[in-house]
């Protein structure tokens, strides 16, 4: 009955080595998979984070395009009314 006893301990001690490696490893998959999202992930801010700002300077070089336009609409329309009132 010892001997039956101390197998059957032997095989859960084997069981629990397995168990802890097979934790081991998922651990380590676990972790390389989460640095890669992270790295994917930082990657893509970065990209997102620079397309960003290409297209606020777009954006400010058409604004002041924009504005130059308007002002030179109002210096013309300002002529317009002079010529008008002097007719």
């Amino acid at each position: 009955m010892i001997k039956t006893v101390a197998d059957e301990m032997n095989f859960h001690k084997k069981e629990v080595q397995v168990l802890k490696s097979e934790k081991d490893t998922l651990e380590s998959v676990l972790s390389m998979k989460t640095q890669d999202v992270k790295k994917t992930l930082t990657n893509e801010l970065m990209r997102i984070d620079e397309e960003m700002k290409r297209h606020f300077q777009h954006q400010k070089a058409e604004n002041a395009r924009l504005q130059q336009q308007i002002t030179a609409l109002k210096g013309e329309k300002t002529a317009l009314q002079q010529q008008l009132l002097g007719i």
